[in-house]
């Protein structure tokens, strides 16, 4: 991976945070399943859509639930997706690689937070989210070179956020 001298840079005060923790990990701890905090039916996945679609969402039901269709920007590629089902909704800071920089000391309710807090979750193509898994910015860069510097930014917020750059 080639990488700018400026994200070099970036990625060498996120490299030096400090070594992973050994604990075992268990994503159920973290997010067994979506929420819906506000009882509308429509849970933190749903919501996510909803709020980043570039266009009017359409929903498999009356209620509106679940979302169908819309239009959105992976920004880890720059593609354009219409259907819901062709995204997963990523985790910015994965789950694993907090759980092994600090986040195993955490309280169940503090993990929770952190796994569905919409400051680091993006809805992204499914394949490049698991292409990346539980690697950081030392380890992976979204191949869209434009949306590089803005991924480690956010990345750094949210990590900073929970404390775990340090």
């Amino acid at each position: 991976m080639r990488v700018k001298s400026s994200l070099l840079i970036a990625l060498l005060t996120l490299s030096g945070c400090y070594e992973p923790a050994p604990q075992s990990y268990d994503r159920n701890e973290w997010l067994p399943r979506w929420s819906d905090v506000d009882g509308d039916c429509q849970n933190t996945r749903q919501e996510l859509l909803i709020r980043l679609s570039l266009a009017p969402v359409t929903f498999g039901n009356e209620k509106g639930c679940t979302v169908v269709s819309g239009l959105w920007m992976d920004p880890y590629t720059g593609q354009f997706f219409e259907q819901a089902s062709d995204l997963e909704v990523e985790h910015i800071v994965p789950l694993f690689w907090a759980h092994q920089y600090g986040g195993a000391e955490w309280s169940r309710e503090r993990r929770k937070a952190f796994a569905e807090d919409p400051a680091n979750l993006w809805p992204v193509d499914d394949s490049h989210n698991r292409s990346k898994g539980d690697k950081g910015p030392d380890q992976w860069l979204p191949p869209y070179e434009p949306a590089q510097t803005i991924y480690i930014r956010q990345f750094k917020a949210v990590a900073r956020k929970y404390g775990l750059d340090r």
